[in-house]
């Protein structure tokens, strides 16, 4: 089952002026999933109806009210799950931030391995249910800040994280990889580490599901998918820079956005900067 990346924002949700979106994950295309950090404007109405699984986090405490009444509420910093068919309908004031995300009916069934059941979850955000729903959110935001350097496998991990808890699932057991599965999964790594690869491909051939491909890889390797992506990123970066290619080629061939993002993982990963480390190489 292939699950195609969700385009945002138009369609996702409707308000009467669209907020200043400070973050989202189109360029990152994780797989059926699409997020967002937005400032909404001073005041105006939402007025829509949910045609898929929306996770939203107020950041900011903002005032509404509900379509038809005359008072105002306060409305605490909040994690809500709002799902096909809830409603939401009504007007506010003082802007507010919140986060939004969105997920396809599939992507349950690939990390669950059945398809989704009405969730009934909501939270304030000092609550202790609630500190993993916006921890995983943090994850989210520092991965797009970062450029997804590893590509869509991080964000794609989190959510997979954030699924299972929203929906109670016990966590399976770590078993290692079975042997053709991990050659399978690596093979494709090192044949297309330079691309956006995804958990699904990943776990599609190691012939297990995305939750349990993360468990086994991390299992059997001692590191995450993207973890290990990121590091044949930067092994192959080491050698192209050995071999005397300019850097902004070295970040265009190993799937860096460009050589600031190489700049910053390679130091990330080797306590060097690339032109450093091509220095050293020629002493």
């Amino acid at each position: 089952m292939k699950s195609a990346p969700l385009p945002g924002p138009h369609g996702l949700y409707t308000v009467s002026a669209l907020p200043r979106f400070l973050a989202d994950s189109t360029s990152v295309g994780w797989s059926g999933a699409y997020f967002t950090d937005i400032q909404a404007v001073p005041e105006g109405r939402v007025d829509h109806g949910h045609g898929r699984l929306c996770i939203r986090r107020t950041l900011q405490t903002e005032w509404r009210r509900p379509v038809g009444r005359s008072a105002w509420e306060c409305v605490p910093a909040a994690v809500q799950v709002l799902q096909a068919g809830d409603e939401d309908r009504f007007d506010w004031r003082h802007a507010g931030r919140a986060q939004f995300l969105f997920l396809r009916d599939e992507q349950f069934a690939l990390v669950l391995g059945h398809a989704p059941r009405r969730l009934a979850f909501r939270c304030r955000l000092d609550d202790a249910a609630s500190r993993l729903p916006g921890l995983l959110l943090d994850a989210l935001m520092a991965d797009l800040a970062h450029g997804s350097p590893a590509g869509p496998a991080v964000g794609e991990s989190v959510i997979a994280a954030l699924i299972a808890h929203l929906a109670g699932a016990p966590e399976p057991a770590a078993a290692a990889l079975a042997p053709r599965g991990r050659q399978r999964a690596l093979d494709l790594i090192e044949a297309h580490f330079a691309r956006p690869l995804s958990l699904e491909e990943l776990a599609r051939a190691a012939g297990l599901s995305v939750r349990q491909f993360t468990r086994a890889f991390r299992a059997t390797l001692g590191c995450s998918p993207h973890q290990y992506i990121l590091r044949r990123r930067v092994d192959h970066a080491k050698r192209l820079i050995g071999e005397g290619h300019e850097l902004a080629d070295v970040a265009q061939r190993c799937g860096f956005a460009d050589q600031s993002q190489l700049t910053r993982t390679f130091v990330r990963c080797t306590g060097l900067t690339p032109g450093r480390f091509r220095d050293r190489l020629r002493c």
